[in-house]
């Protein structure tokens, strides 16, 4: 049996369309004690009425969804909710993209080969550490 954190989880809402890819992003955090996946979103509306009600610490944005992209998405939300962090995502790296998920609102920013780093991310954007007894898994 894993040994729990003192401390709370933080409450993650992954938002991207495709849902492959966000099972997978679930199973990386189910790894950790440190970190909760409560809520789903396929497309920027319901990232945005997720992120008001479930109350999240962290959002993970893709930048391309169908009916609100995430550069829209990530702006009202952190219009309402400033202390949330958002990391924005994206299959392509290039300065546009990037340029307009920061100046949205995002934290942090990174392309999808590279979601592995995820949880690395969040503990630098929050300061909280992944130590060995918040890990499920071999250490």
């Amino acid at each position: 049996m894993p040994t729990r954190c003192a401390q709370e989880p933080f409450r993650i809402v992954v938002a991207d369309d495709v849902p492959t890819f966000r099972y997978a992003i679930r199973k990386l955090f189910e790894q950790f004690t440190t970190f909760e996946v409560v809520g789903e979103a396929a497309d920027g509306n319901s990232a945005i009425e997720m992120a008001l009600h479930l109350a999240p610490q962290v959002i993970i944005m893709d930048v391309k969804m169908p009916r609100l992209g995430g550069v829209e998405a990530t702006r009202r939300i952190k219009r309402v909710l400033p202390d949330v962090h958002v990391v924005g995502l994206s299959s392509q790296d290039d300065p546009i993209t990037r340029g307009a998920m920061m100046t949205a609102g995002c934290s942090a920013f990174i392309t999808k080969d590279c979601a592995h780093a995820l949880p690395s991310v969040i503990t630098k954007l929050t300061g909280r550490e992944i130590t060995p007894d918040s890990f499920e898994g071999p250490v």
